[in-house]
């Protein structure tokens, strides 16, 4: 009888580390911040872009000479 006892505490401490895993929301708040952060660093390389080809096209605008 006390195997099954042993054996119970066992599978009821370990429903409880996985249940307690299952709610840790720890993960999701690193995730969340990588995709924000790589959103901006997409964001700020699309800009650079922008602007540059903006400042290519002015400067090929000037006339230079006859």
């Amino acid at each position: 009888m006390t195997e099954i006892n042993v054996l119970r505490h066992c599978w009821l401490m370990l429903r409880a580390r996985l249940v307690a895993l299952h709610d840790d929301q720890r993960g999701i708040t690193t995730l969340e911040a990588v995709l924000w952060i790589g959103g901006l660093a997409v964001l700020a390389i699309a800009s650079v872009a922008m602007i540059t080809g903006k400042v290519n096209q002015a400067t090929n605008n000037i006339p230079t000479g006859p």
